[in-house]
């Protein structure tokens, strides 16, 4: 449907018409420019009767072109109310809104907003007759524009006003123009006194006045002259050639990083950010490091750091002390071995265990260290370095040896000594048989000599000789007997202490052996109320060293008549072993005694420790029994925890030793 036009005025002449071939009539023009219009123009006259609508106005509305119900202005309003154009809600009441606000032309300029979601810019001006021009021009895309461009002003803002740091713009004269209010806060100034837009030297000069900004360090003293200091500042500070960044200290004790972004138009960018957590983070990480240092250096050992090629890059003193002040490589760093350990630390990440090596000081002399490495990683666990720390051991290892040197003297002094009271022992067990004998012999002297006077009397008789004989032969089998018991005493004690001199190994039957052992200690045993028992099998041979198994049981048997029992008090040791498992003997030892106080349970087989120091105990007795039972028996010896009463010890050791 073309545009429609009103009747037009016709008091103007024909002559007046444009001059030229096949004129064309005002009204074909007014036609041709309403269709031709990006605007979609509506007139209606004071009878709200539509006069003209343009096919723009149509393609806006989604309406065919010439559909619309009839000339009346309402009809059309409320077609479009019932169609949704003015939104939701009673179409009847919508409509008469619209109209309402149409014939007072209010507003004259307003935006409606289709359901499509367009958006048409409407004017709406009154003409003389009493109708009204309405025109509709499509500002979606401009909208939308003004929509993103606010959106992005907003964004802008609303990030710079979340930003940690403070931020400013200054045109060509250094003069805000903007800012957030971190830098209102770090500058001390207000919002008011910043849209006045002051200059860059006002700030500063305020800044002074009130002692936020001090003048830097070697800076001249102009005394109370805030001109010259804001002058100063600014000559140094104020128009940069390139981006530039300093630091100072605000009055307020905060540390602020100012950065100066110069412009091509000749403003700036400012930014300012506060680094005072940073800086007491950096002095605090530096006292730190000092202290760190400091305890490293206070280490009495070799402490290096080393990169991945096996440089050094850090020592501390008890090393430089050692090594001298270059950075010599570590004990045994030119080692195979040493290399090898720190390839493993980098391939493996993981450190590597306390362990000995032996290597040359700065002066040659041979030392010994305890050396362990670790890994330093970074974030994604990749080794970078290598710590090796590196004690100083040569003295201890000196008086292990020292120490293992007196505890061989004191083994063999306390072999000396069983030695003494084996001796001592024989002397006593064998008194008693040699004296029987002696008694005896003396008797049949006695009698031969009564026997000789009568038969050189030649008064012997029948009677007397046959006493005679009597007396001889008991005094013969006396005799006989009690040098049978002496010999076989002396036999006993000469074997245990043959084995106990010579440490040889040889097969024994340990129930004849520990009875043999007992024998010993027999006369230290009659001294006192204890009693040793035994439950041990005959025929169970062990191949083994059977003196050193005697001074063991010596040593637990004389261990309890000294701690176990008091003077006089009674007591009894029970001895058992049974071979079990297979192959392996198992030995139990005790006693009903006081037993081991809880508190010094895990230490009794440590050398030289003993309860009873000042009354001749050495304190070497079960740690002797622990060396010869680990060692020499290649066995054990453990004190058993559940004991109720006394002490209960466990020895286990092998039927036959290999090897």
């Amino acid at each position: 449907m073309p545009a429609r036009i009103p009747d037009l005025p016709t008091n103007q002449s024909p002559a007046a018409a444009a001059p030229g071939p096949d004129p064309v009539s005002g009204d074909d023009l007014a036609v041709l420019a309403l269709e031709q219009m990006d605007q979609g123009v509506m007139l209606v006259d004071a009878d709200l009767r539509v006069r003209v609508i343009n096919p723009r106005l149509y393609e806006m509305f989604d309406v065919p072109m010439g559909y619309m119900p009839g000339d009346d202005y309402a009809r059309m309003v409320h077609y479009l109310a019932r169609r949704g154009e003015y939104g939701p809600g009673d179409p009847d009441l919508l409509a008469a809104g619209h109209l309402e606000r149409t014939l007072r032309a209010d507003p004259p300029l307003y935006e409606h907003r289709r359901p499509d979601g367009r958006v048409l810019e409407v004017r709406t001006r009154r003409t003389s007759a009493g109708g009204f021009v309405r025109t509709y021009s499509d500002v979606t895309e401009r909208r939308r524009a003004e929509d993103d461009l606010a959106t992005q002003r907003h964004m802008l803002r609303l990030t710079l006003e979340n930003m940690g740091q403070g931020i400013v713009l200054l045109d060509r004269d250094l003069r805000y123009i903007a800012w957030n209010r971190h830098a209102l806060d770090i500058l001390g100034v207000s919002e008011e006194v910043m849209c006045s837009k002051p200059a860059l030297s006002d700030i500063v000069h305020h800044q002074i006045s009130t002692g936020l900004v001090s003048m830097p360090a070697g800076a001249p003293d102009f005394g109370d002259d805030l001109d010259a200091k804001t002058k100063y500042l600014m000559d140094r500070l104020g128009r940069p050639e390139r981006e530039f960044v300093y630091a100072r200290p605000q009055g307020d004790g905060r540390f602020i990083e100012v950065r100066v972004v110069p412009l091509p138009d000749g403003g700036q960018v400012r930014t300012f950010t506060d680094i005072t957590d940073r800086v007491i983070a950096d002095e605090a990480l530096r006292q730190s490091r000092e202290i760190l240092t400091g305890v490293i250096d206070a280490i009495p050992a070799l402490i290096d750091v080393k990169d991945r090629d096996g440089t050094v890059r850090l020592t501390n003193r008890f090393y430089r002390e050692t090594y001298g002040p270059a950075a010599a490589p570590p004990p045994g760093s030119a080692t195979d071995r040493a290399t090898a350990l720190d390839r493993l630390v980098v391939d493996s990440s993981q450190g590597v265990p306390f362990h000995e090596d032996r290597a040359p000081d700065g002066e040659g002399a041979m030392r010994d260290w305890l050396t362990t490495k670790m890994p330093l990683t970074d974030e994604g666990g990749e080794v970078t370095h290598i710590v090796t720390v590196a004690l100083d051991i040569t003295a201890r290892k000196r008086a292990e040896a020292e120490l293992r040197d007196a505890q061989a003297s004191l083994i063999q002094a306390e072999k000396l000594s069983s030695l003494a009271q084996l001796v001592a022992g024989v002397a006593h067990e064998v008194n008693t048989p040699i004296g029987v004998t002696l008694t005896a012999i003396s008797h049949l002297g006695e009698e031969v000599g009564r026997i000789r006077a009568l038969f050189e009397e030649n008064r012997i008789r029948r009677s007397d000789f046959q006493d005679f004989l009597d007396v001889a032969w008991e005094s013969t089998r006396m005799i006989l007997s009690n040098v049978e018991r002496a010999t076989g005493l002396i036999q006993s004690f000469k074997q245990v202490a043959s084995d106990q001199a010579s440490g040889e190994r040889r097969p024994f039957d340990l129930a004849a052996y520990v009875d043999e052992v007992l024998l010993s200690l027999r006369p230290r045993l009659r001294r006192t109320r204890v009693t040793v028992d035994l439950d041990i099998p005959t025929g169970l041979i062990v191949d083994g060293y059977p003196g050193s198994f005697a001074q063991v049981l010596s040593n637990l048997i004389i261990n309890a008549l000294v701690h176990a029992y008091d003077e006089g008090e009674a007591g009894r040791i029970l001895l058992s072993a049974r071979e079990q498992p297979a192959g392996w003997i198992e030995m139990h030892y005790a006693d009903d005694g006081k037993g081991i106080p809880a508190s010094i349970r895990t230490r009794i087989f440590e050398p030289f420790f003993t309860t009873k120091r000042g009354m001749g105990a050495s304190g070497l007795g079960l740690s002797i029994c622990a060396n010869i039972m680990t060692g020499t028996m290649r066995g054990s010896i453990a004190l058993e925890e559940d004991s109720e009463k006394g002490t209960r010890f466990v020895l286990r050791f092998p039927v036959r030793l290999e090897g």
